[in-house]
Parts: C-alpha cells; structure tokens; sequence
C-alpha cells in the first residue's frame, strides 16, 4: 500500500481524497444540490427547478440515478478512524467495491444524458454537451485512476483509543 509518498497520508496515515474525487460526487448528486438550493432560495419569482429540468419526470429521474451515488457519499463521510475494530473492519470491507456503484451512476447518467439529446433530435444544446463532457471526464476518472483504485482500497485505521481498551 506504501505505492504513494507521505505527501499523499494524512494525519492518520490514510490516503488523503483527491480533489477530483469530491468534484465527482458534486458532478453525480447534482440533481440533488439543484434541489436544496432551489429549497433555500425563497424567491418564487426564481424558478430554479425550471432552469435544470424541463419537467418533473426529468428531475425525479435525476434525483433516481444521483441515487446510486448516496450510498458511496455515506461511506466517504464515514471514513474516519474508528474505535471499534469489527466496525472499522466491515466499512473498510464495503468501502472497498464503492469505485463501482459511483461508476454505474455515471454510466447510466451519461446514457440518460444520450436521451435527453436523443429526444431533442440531437440539437445542439450548450447545457446538454457540457453535462455530457463533464459526466463523461467523472466517469474516465473513475474507471482509470490509479490513485483512485489505492485510495478505494485503504481505510483508516482504528484508533489508539480500541487498542488501549483491547490490552486492558
């Protein structure tokens, strides 16, 4: 595991996360910032919403596919070290295969994106291309980063806390 440097540990001696890696999140749940920033802006003159989504159905599908992305998010947010040793042994067990519901996500949003365009009979829409490339860049940089495959394969360790209490 030692593939990287000091200068890519943190204080815990874990993979620090790449910056790309938290662009991918925000680029995967965007449906779902859209709507909690559409919620905090209290102007109903402003119809955010309308501006993302043509229509509810198109939102609803967003949201749906951004939710394969929850799952991994949750587990990021996790990844501190931990007392307990059995706990810190299992999240580091399911944290290791979240590189592939992140991937399916940005599969299916690029191909939901293809429809979109599909449906439109392929004029060019400046919002649509730039999703398209940027849902695109996310999904390369999951499936080839080398990091990235070190970075899904470590967690941190448990902290000095559960071995003080082991040894008593």
């Amino acid at each position: 595991m030692s593939r990287y440097g000091p200068e890519y540990w943190d204080k815990y001696g874990s993979y620090r996360t790449p910056i790309a890696f938290h662009l991918s999140l925000l680029v995967l749940l965007r449906a779902y910032f859209i709507w909690v920033i559409a919620a905090l802006s209290r102007r109903p003159e402003l119809d955010l919403m309308s501006l993302f989504f043509k229509s509810k159905n198109d939102f609803f599908i967003a949201i749906s596919i951004g939710a394969i992305a929850i799952v991994p998010t949750f587990l990021f947010c996790l990844r501190r070290p931990r007392d307990s040793h059995k706990q810190s042994a299992r999240l580091a067990m399911v944290w290791r295969y979240m590189r592939w519901p992140l991937l399916v996500c940005a599969i299916t949003d690029l191909s939901w994106l293809t429809i979109q365009a599909a449906r439109s009979h392929y004029r060019f829409s400046l919002f649509l291309a730039v999703q398209m490339v940027i849902v695109f860049w996310v999904m390369w940089y999951l499936a080839k980063s080398r990091y990235l495959q070190v970075f899904f394969n470590d967690w941190p360790e448990p902290t000095e806390k559960a071995d003080d209490k082991n040894a008593k």
